[in-house]
């Protein structure tokens, strides 16, 4: 909710009375303590909260009578903290959601847990073994996340309703009651760091039988410890940090629309992936080097590949190849740049690019083959048929040598920039005006200049038939503000007629020459580009405002999501807005601990920074820059994964 929204409400409480006991909700700190330590309640409050912070001296400042609630008779929702509750539950309030994190109960007391109850939250407690004391017909969500010494889990089948059992982090886990399969209403299970829940060979034959589950995440694990055959009615499955290389062939991903495989170290490559996947996260699977999908149309909305330092070919999306792995077929009439091939390239633009050190690559995308040669003044462009010592150049198709026919067009571009940005989207529009067809294309990573060098930009577009004698063909290179285009050259490349026509076989596939629908934003105008540059107006610039923006536009890379989500909570709440991050690490002494936290709450915008050494976790609260906090942590330790982050906004008491 928005904190005007907010404000608004809990204005129109406190005009409700002057007294707390008379209003509906109360959350103010010191005020529900009082309510609690003197039983000042009514029947008018339905919703309380008491957080009390964890370095609270003594327990008695945290002690707090269960008779204290007695008079709330309409309490509805109840969220505890750090609290601990004595005396008997025979007259708890009839609750419909109990939010008790931290909670020092070990067991669930006969009373705690009423038939009205709708959703239970105990993270984080004391808890040794959950045995719901009664039938619960209400009950839908469970989280027991992070109740380190809970070892078992009992008499299921009195929660027939449930629909969402989160034992997240249960480290001590090793028994779930054979119940579980009972509940037909379960469609969502993590078992995130249950590690020893699995050596029981009845639990995972428990957890095949839940056929209407929709949503499973099991996370973390050892090499030894085997997945096993998954419901078929999976639409969300998260596998993060275990040690597999491929996917297990059992696991049926035909009705997946969710995949998370986050930190898994050995995945090596994600062959024939559904097309029917929205959702792909490969963070952190710093050995992953390839992904295929079964058809070039897929229709993911949400993609995260960060950390994957090995990446190099996305189906249907894009592929990078050192020149130094690719033959002279492959290479063709670019054969000369061969020489280059020990050259170094500062490619940015997408997160493949960030972690690594480039040689000389080929890029390929909507089948177009596109290099950069950095630092060199090339002479390439003098051998072009046409030249231009500006950004723009046109010509004429003349008449080709017989027996060949048209194949493609080499675009040349001579650019630098006067900004140090890291930033420099490139577009190349070429237009076929006797035919009414217009391309333009940004290439998925971009060479970065330093200030006052060039950089050429190479590439082939594999035209096919769509150019022929006499069309007036326009070629137009443009930068982003501070770019400087200097040159620009074109030359067409014919090749045999039988060659050419094997070639065009392939007019099914998303590439130049073949179908394009989904990026044509106007009648004749294709918009080659997967992510949404300056919120679209980029294809208007190009086309005009008559566009329509297709799938091109709704697809981009998460991390251009997450910064228009950043930039627009920061604009909302720029004072109040802050991230929690947790990362995956392991040290070996308590020393080298104290020395971490101590390096990273030196980053500018950190405010705290703890670790949960049983979970072999750093987390760090504060307005920072994520990947500054990894490179500290990194200078003692080679590797550090970036589990979660959350965005949160903090509120005045």
């Amino acid at each position: 909710m928005h904190k005007l929204l907010q404000d608004m409400a809990r204005n129109i409480v406190r005009k409700d009375s002057k007294d707390p006991a008379e209003h509906s909700r109360v959350w103010r700190h010191d005020e529900c303590k009082t309510l609690l330590r003197n039983g000042d309640g009514s029947k008018k409050i339905e919703g309380l909260v008491l957080n009390m912070p964890d370095d609270t001296q003594g327990m008695g400042s945290k002690d707090f009578k269960t008779s204290s609630l007695i008079k709330m008779k309409n309490l509805k929702f109840l969220y505890l903290r750090n609290v601990k509750l004595t005396g008997t539950y025979k007259n708890f309030p009839d609750l419909r959601w109990l939010k008790w994190q931290r909670c020092f109960l070990k067991r669930v007391p006969a009373g705690l847990l009423t038939n009205c109850l709708v959703a239970l939250d105990m993270s984080f407690g004391d808890l040794e073994e959950f045995n719901p004391p009664m039938v619960l017909n209400s009950l839908k969500v469970l989280y027991l996340s992070y109740s380190y010494k809970l070892v078992s889990i009992c008499n299921l089948h009195r929660l027939p309703k449930l629909v969402v059992l989160n034992l997240r982090g249960c480290i001590s886990l090793s028994h779930v009651c054979k119940t579980v399969r009972y509940l037909e209403n379960l469609s969502y299970l993590s078992l995130t760091g249950c590690t020893r829940l699995w050596k029981a060979l009845s639990n995972q034959k428990c957890v095949n039988q839940l056929e209407r589950l929709k949503a499973l995440c099991i996370c973390g694990g050892t090499p030894q410890q085997p997945l096993f055959p998954l419901p078929q009615s999976l639409s969300t499955l998260i596998l993060s940090y275990i040690s597999f290389e491929i996917l297990p062939t059992y696991i049926d991903l035909k009705m997946l629309r969710v995949l998370n495989l986050t930190s898994c170290p050995n995945l090596k490559s994600l062959p024939c992936l559904p097309s029917t996947l929205k959702w792909l996260h490969v963070d952190w699977c710093t050995s992953l080097e390839r992904i295929t999908f079964q058809s070039a149309r897929f229709t993911l909305e949400m993609f995260r590949y960060e950390g994957c330092f090995k990446l190099c070919e996305i189906e249907g999306l894009f592929r990078l190849v050192s020149i130094e792995k690719l033959d002279e077929a492959d290479l063709g009439h670019m054969q000369w740049i061969k020489a280059y091939k020990d050259d170094k390239v500062d490619l940015v633009g997408d997160e493949i690019t960030k972690g690594r050190t480039w040689n000389i690559q080929m890029l390929y995308e909507y089948g177009i083959r596109s290099t950069y040669l950095q630092g060199i003044k090339d002479q390439s462009m003098a051998t072009h048929q046409y030249t231009s010592s500006s950004k723009f150049l046109s010509f004429r198709v003349p008449l080709h040598p017989k027996k060949h026919k048209i194949h493609g067009l080499n675009v040349t571009a001579l650019y630098t920039s006067s900004v140090t940005e890291d930033r420099y989207p490139l577009f190349a529009r070429i237009s076929n005006r006797s035919r009414g067809v217009t391309w333009v294309y940004s290439p998925v990573v971009y060479c970065k200049p330093k200030v006052d060098e060039d950089v050429v930009w190479l590439s082939y577009w594999p035209t096919g038939n769509l150019l022929d004698v006499g069309d007036d063909v326009y070629v137009d290179i443009i930068g982003k503000e501070g770019t400087i285009i200097s040159g620009c050259g074109a030359s067409l490349v014919y090749k045999d007629g039988s060659e050419v026509e094997k070639e065009e076989e392939k007019s099914e596939e998303e590439v130049i020459g073949g179908d394009l629908s989904r990026f044509e934003v106007t009648k004749g105008g294709y918009y080659l580009c997967r992510r949404d540059f300056f919120n679209s107006i980029i294809p208007a610039t190009f086309f005009g405002d008559n566009i329509h923006i297709t799938d091109s536009r709704r697809w981009r890379t998460w991390s251009e999501l997450k910064s228009r989500l950043e930039e627009l909570n920061n604009f909302r709440n720029p004072n109040q807005s802050k991230w929690k991050v947790t990362l995956g690490v392991n040290f070996n002494s308590e020393s080298e601990i104290k020395k971490i936290e101590k390096a990273v709450s030196s980053v500018p915008g950190v405010e705290s920074v703890s670790y949960a050494n049983e979970i072999g976790r750093l987390i760090v609260i504060g307005r920072f820059d994520h990947q500054e906090v990894v490179t500290c942590v990194r200078e003692f330790e080679k590797m550090v994964q970036i589990l979660e982050r959350e965005f949160f906004l903090t509120f005045d008491k």
